[in-house]
């Protein structure tokens, strides 16, 4: 898990934790544990985030990959 990288794609995206956790549907607890390491969230809970992330991104910016929010280790 690598919170720090989401951190860093959400901040350079100028998006806070409350408009991510709405863009994900998900809590802004959740968002807040998993960028600091304290939460592993589940595969689908994953997969909203970097859905967020990208629904915040301008037409014609390339996508985030989920592995690279998320790589595997």
């Amino acid at each position: 898990m690598n919170g720090n990288r989401l951190k860093d794609r959400r901040i350079s995206d100028g998006l806070t934790i409350t408009e991510l956790a709405r863009l994900s549907n998900i809590s802004t607890k959740i968002i807040s544990q998993t960028e600091r390491l304290l939460k592993n969230p589940t595969e689908v809970t994953k997969r909203k985030i970097v859905n967020g992330l990208n629904s915040a991104k301008k037409p014609g910016e390339k996508p985030y990959d989920f592995e690279y929010i998320f790589p595997m280790q």
